[in-house]
């Protein structure tokens, strides 16, 4: 699947000809200003989510087929499916982070690395264990049996997701349906291409005349029940930014509160997850394991579009899936206004950043796959990943210097494990 995304000079020259003339005004954001940067963002949010349901839900009509006719070439638009129901969430994945309880929420949508064996069959296994999910009609759960002779959403997120309190034992989001489109990823270090490089479920494992892997119905029943209640998740979210919704009355309720948040949320997912858990976590372990999209190998397709979201805060613009843009007072423009050598600044900064993302997205695609990129040794893979964390590295502080000029810091950054303390990080 084509996903058009600026090429690395391209993406410099324009943020930075978005400036305008280098000497700061004394001046300050108006009320007005800041209700509707709240405004235009919670509405961003609205769109984004929509079109990341709306993605689910084409994803669950290749799904439907694949269930229904099991082929290469329905597996294929399943996955093809899979990874365009990520183009908008990953750009939204900085709006949830200002949203009340975004950490409940994200837990049951995007909860990663998947343990493959809790599901189903892993590496050096034929079928799946009877003690797993698919493997068994009846687990284990804190000493109690469990019936999942039917395997429902309801089941999923009730009972499976984090069965015994374990917060390994993922049962629902994005990254277990990956798991089951894709499968384990075994295929070692010499698979340089992307597609190569990530698992090779045959569409067998669906066909209930032909199955392979065992327990071909169960397999496809929860996949089609995670796909159901991925759905849900996401309409609850959808919910959440309508005018009466949640979490576009928190943020309308006390605007410069709010775009406290916004900046707090831009700061927290350059920082903490994606220069931290994302990136460096990755480069400390040297393991697969540590990519967000590990099964699919597109791990680096998904860092870019989250910085993308980025951009689409900062720029107060996003374009939907219908095409429709949804724009309005931005921070940007207010920043242009008051300070625009600090404008300037931060359009450079971030297109650094969007630029060297390009440039792991390209070796990724055309040298060799993510998982080798982050092997121990791999000077070239290993130094395009660290100029990317240290220019998130820079939007972190700078962020923070804005929210200082526009009245609203400071800013509560999380402190990431990876970044700050990396002896602490291990498998």
């Amino acid at each position: 699947m084509y996903i058009p995304i600026l090429r690395a000079p391209l993406i410099i020259a324009m943020l930075a000809m978005l400036g305008t003339p280098v000497l700061a005004q004394s001046d300050s954001p108006t009320d007005e200003e800041m209700a509707q940067i709240v405004k235009n963002y919670a509405d961003i949010g609205l769109a984004a989510f929509k079109d990341s349901a709306d993605s689910a839900i084409s994803l669950r009509t290749a799904v439907e087929d694949l269930l229904n006719n099991p082929s290469q070439d329905t597996l294929t638009a399943a996955r093809d499916a899979w990874r365009a129901a990520r183009i908008p969430f990953e750009q939204a994945e900085v709006l949830v982070l200002s949203a009340p309880g975004a950490a409940e929420w994200v837990d049951r949508v995007n909860a990663w690395p998947v343990k493959p064996s809790f599901i189903d069959y892993a590496d050096g296994q034929s079928v799946a264990p009877p003690d797993s999910i698919i493997g068994s009609t009846s687990i284990t759960i804190e000493g109690t049996q469990v019936d999942t002779s039917r395997i429902s959403p309801e089941l999923i997120s009730g009972t499976l997701q984090h069965a015994g309190g374990d917060p390994s034992n993922i049962a629902s989001g994005y990254h277990v349906i990956e798991f089951l489109l894709w499968g384990e990823d075994v295929s070692g270090a010499e698979e340089k291409d992307v597609d190569a490089g990530a698992g090779q479920r045959p569409f067998t494992d669906f066909d209930l005349e032909n199955c392979t892997g065992g327990n071909c119905a169960r397999r496809g029943e929860y996949l089609y029940g995670v796909v159901n209640l991925l759905i849900d998740d996401l309409n609850e979210m959808v919910g959440d930014w309508q005018v009466t919704g949640q979490a576009r009355r928190s943020l309308i309720a006390d605007p410069k509160t709010g775009v406290n948040r916004i900046l707090q949320a831009m700061a927290n997912l350059a920082y903490g997850d994606l220069a931290g858990t994302r990136l460096q976590k990755a480069l400390l372990l040297h393991d697969p394991s540590a990519e967000i999209d590990q099964f699919s190998n597109a791990s680096h397709v998904s860092y870019l579009l989250n910085a993308r979201g980025l951009a689409v805060v900062y720029f107060g613009e996003y374009f939907s899936l219908g095409n429709d843009l949804i724009k309005g007072t931005s921070i940007a423009d207010v920043l242009e206004r008051i300070d625009p050598g600090l404008d300037e600044a931060f359009r450079t900064s971030l297109g650094l950043a969007m630029a060297r993302l390009r440039m792991v997205v390209d070796y990724a695609r055309d040298e060799e796959a993510f998982d080798l990129m982050i092997a121990r040794d791999n000077e070239r893979g290993n130094g395009l990943l660290q100029a990317a964390i240290s220019s998130l590295i820079e939007q972190k502080d700078m962020i923070q210097t804005l929210a200082d000029r526009l009245g609203v810091g400071p800013l509560q950054v999380d402190i990431s494990p990876a970044l700050d303390n990396p002896g602490s990080v291990g498998r």
